[in-house]
């Protein structure tokens, strides 16, 4: 595993923002591969669901070789899921018993070995934010604190697909829910002087589910609160002062046997990150 302290300084005016998106870490991770290589290193990264499984990845040190062993292994993918929602199935299906299909459990044991049991406030080059939509508060919070691997998991945890996420004696689930793309918390922060927002688009003409089924659907009524918060989170920031730049990454919407192209849809995000004049 690889030590932070090894790692070249980063700016910490630079701060960037990982939004959320289905098995979107690949190319959140080529973006930051890429601008690492350009000699761009935000100081601040915040993510929210498959944004934060990247945030909190690069944020614990992990590069090159290392990094591709770990999610391009089939295993991590496997850790997503457990044998257990098929029992939690019938439950889930009649909304008799059952809070969503999948634990968790198997992705934090996973992430345990590849990263061990970090705090998220002991990572500070770059300093992580997660997203996540606290359900026993009825709120979005962004955190800086915490346990690395169950806030990640919690940010991911996509509401019916994933039970909450117990905490600290609180319920979690999806940062994605009601902050997509979380950067307005550095608006009024007077050490932040570049916010980069990397969004993944994923086009029908490019493949993937049609959105007539039960999935797509979800996922296209998510898409339209997500942009309205995001228009409206945009306007909020044009009085800010700060640059703000937004860098958008284009690919096919991942199935769940997608392990073929994960590798393209890293290189997608390097793509974008190695195009962005900086």
């Amino acid at each position: 595993m690889s030590e932070q302290s090894s790692l070249p300084p980063s700016d910490p005016g630079l701060a960037l923002c990982l939004s959320s998106s289905f098995f979107g870490y690949y190319a959140h991770l080529g973006l930051l591969s890429a601008l690492e290589q350009r000699g761009l290193r935000p100081g601040r990264i915040a993510g929210a669901s498959a944004g934060a499984l990247a945030g909190g990845l690069w944020a614990a040190g992990l590069r090159g070789e290392e990094l591709a062993r770990i999610i391009f292994d089939f295993h991590f993918l496997r850790a997503f899921f457990d044998l257990g929602a098929f029992l939690r199935l019938p439950g889930i299906v009649t909304g008799i018993a059952g809070a969503g299909l999948l634990s968790g459990v198997r992705m934090r044991r996973y992430l345990s070995r590849c990263i061990g049991d970090r705090r998220i406030e002991d990572l500070r080059n770059p300093r992580l934010e997660i997203a996540v939509s606290n359900l026993t508060r009825q709120r979005p919070e962004v955190r800086d604190s915490g346990p690395l691997n169950e806030f990640m998991i919690a940010s991911c945890a996509m509401p019916v697909l994933f039970k909450p996420q117990r905490i600290g004696g609180e319920d979690f689930l999806d940062g994605g829910v009601a902050n997509e793309s979380p950067f307005d918390h550095w608006l009024d922060d007077p050490t932040v002087h570049t916010i980069v927002v990397h969004r993944i688009r994923h086009t029908s003409e490019m493949g993937g589910l049609p959105w007539r089924t039960p999935g797509g659907i979800l996922g296209a009524c998510h898409g339209v609160a997500a942009n309205e918060l995001h228009r409206r989170r945009c306007e909020q920031a044009e009085g800010s002062g700060k640059r703000l730049v937004f860098l958008e990454t284009g690919h096919e919407c991942p199935g769940l046997l997608h392990r073929g192209k994960a590798r393209g849809y890293f290189a997608a995000g390097e793509k974008t990150g190695q195009e962005w004049g900086g």
